[in-house]
């Protein structure tokens, strides 16, 4: 693995969590500034949209007329009251005056992780009229937008803070936060704008979660992680988010709870497990991460640096709180193969339970998606693509994604439920779902265990097959079709010790 330090930004998806704005049950997450399958960020020049403005005019013109509109409110950046004169100034503020005092926010976060340290972070607070709106562009043609974790329309965003470890060329860092929207809390037009509600509470909450992560910047705690972190065959970057912004969240919480008397502090995991597909992909390593932390610390934030000492390895053991040795991931190789015009397939990777029940939760109720991700063993997707580029303008894309379960009752559930998602789309064949050509979808069984989604343009999920066993698979792209629809799809052919190549096409039946 990569050994390197995450850019920790404090992420909130408006989108996502309804009812919890604000309070013990914010929104408000720290993310990496990688998001999900293709998402990617980008800062506007200006703090606006919509064509509003940053700079007070007193009027609105309408075309024929004009509106006079009120000056929004000013934030001060001067004579502040939490300035940091008279005091030592460990954390070395700028910009705009903050409604609490950062050198105490500092201290406290300091000391409920139980560490010495006489340095802290330079702090830059930008007012909320001059913060840059982030941008977050979606790809449409990735293997989770086809599987339904996507957005409905553009991703709506707020992002109120972040922080830098900024490397010295001697390996020493120099941290520094960024907190934004700065007094959003006393502008009502721009809260309306944004339809987001951020208080003066929310804004010191966000600034505890950023000084655990300068902690973690100090204490090497990311790249310990990283290099803790060598497992094959799981989702490498969805635990490591998990382990790192789910320690932040749990100390936001514990922050709440010990200084702000907010006893109930905490993100609302039964909102999000209800959320959309896009929602629970994108917050459920905050969620379930925050609740891993907690469990896995027994509640105490001082040892917090066993996360990343003895870290989770899936996020399996994430989700249903296991120890690192329990429940390791199952074997499963899977190798993709060509005979057609097709592109060499791409190296096999692994997505993960958090993946496939966000999957599943884009077709079926929240209830049903874990239901159906819970027994996962092991999972390993992939990527085809066509060689020649198509009149319209784009390649032709598949996926074969290999998922082995626990046991064959897991696996059974799972078709069931699978079934059920696909039955919400049009049946275009035998065994083949989908809206259009660009986003079909079959299942294949290959053992009483192990089963293959392929997903992408019906060239693919037409003309792809799965051969193998519970441990070992290839999935084949051929030159003809594939959907059983002239031949006898329960043909099969008995491989000594239980073992199974598939010879017929199982045509998306639930299990008996």
């Amino acid at each position: 693995m990569q050994d390197r330090t995450f850019l920790a930004l404090a992420l909130a998806l408006t989108l996502v969590l309804a009812g919890c704005t604000g309070g013990s049950d914010r929104t408000t997450a720290s993310s990496t500034i990688a998001t999900t399958d293709g998402a990617t960020t980008e800062s506007e020049t200006t703090a606006t949209t919509d064509g509003a403005t940053t700079e007070p005019t007193g009027t609105e013109s309408t075309g024929t007329e004009s509106t006079t509109v009120a000056d929004p409110p000013e934030v001060k950046t001067e004579n502040c009251r939490y300035g940091g004169e008279g005091d030592d100034e460990i954390v070395r503020e700028s910009g705009a005056c903050l409604p609490f005092d950062a050198d105490t926010v500092y201290r406290r976060v300091l000391e409920m992780a139980g560490v010495d340290l006489d340095e802290g972070p330079t702090l830059r607070a930008i007012p909320a009229r001059e913060t840059d709106r982030f941008e977050f562009g979606f790809n449409d043609a990735t293997f989770g937008a086809t599987m339904g974790i996507a957005p409905d329309g553009p991703p709506s965003v707020f992002v109120p803070g972040f922080a830098q470890p900024n490397q010295n060329p001697d390996g020493t860092v120099s941290p520094a936060v960024t907190m934004r929207y700065v007094g959003l809390w006393n502008d009502s037009a721009l809260q309306d704008d944004l339809d987001i509600t951020y208080t003066a509470r929310d804004a010191e909450v966000t600034a505890a979660h950023e000084f655990l992560h300068v902690v973690q910047f100090y204490r090497g705690s990311q790249q310990r992680l990283a290099r803790n972190l060598t497992s094959e065959g799981v989702n490498l970057a969805d635990v490591e988010l998990a382990v790192v912004e789910g320690s932040a969240t749990f100390f936001e919480a514990e922050y709440q709870r010990e200084h702000m008397n907010e006893s109930d502090a905490g993100r609302n995991r039964s909102a999000w497990a209800n959320a959309s597909a896009y929602a629970m992909a994108q917050l459920g390593p905050y969620v379930t991460g925050a609740d891993y932390a907690r469990w896995y610390l027994n509640g105490s934030t001082e040892n917090f640096e066993k996360l990343y000492d003895d870290p989770p390895v899936s996020m399996e053991q994430i989700i249903h709180k296991y120890e690192p040795d329990e429940e390791l991931p199952k074997n499963l190789s899977v190798n993709g193969e060509v005979s057609s015009e097709w592109a060499t397939p791409s190296f096999p990777e692994t997505r993960g339970e958090l993946f496939l029940r966000s999957a599943l939760r884009s077709g079926v109720n929240g209830s049903q998606a874990a239901r159906g991700a819970a027994g996962w063993g092991q999972d390993r997707v992939v990527a085809f693509q066509n060689t020649s580029f198509s009149p319209q303008g784009y390649y032709k894309y598949g996926w074969g994604w290999t998922i082995r379960f626990d046991d064959a009752t897991e696996a059974a559930e799972f078709e069931t439920i699978f079934q059920e998602w696909l039955e919400a789309k049009d049946l275009r064949e035998s065994g083949v779902y989908g809206e259009d050509e660009h986003e079909t979808f079959r299942l294949i069984e290959v053992s009483d265990e192990t089963v293959v989604v392929l997903a992408g343009h019906e060239d693919f999920t037409t003309q792809a097959t799965a051969s193998g066993n519970t441990t070992q698979v290839v999935v084949e792209h051929t030159s003809r079709d594939q959907t059983g629809e002239d031949e006898d799809e329960d043909e099969w052919t008995e491989e000594g010790d239980g073992n199974q190549t598939v010879t017929a096409i199982w045509a998306g039946r639930s299990a008996a």
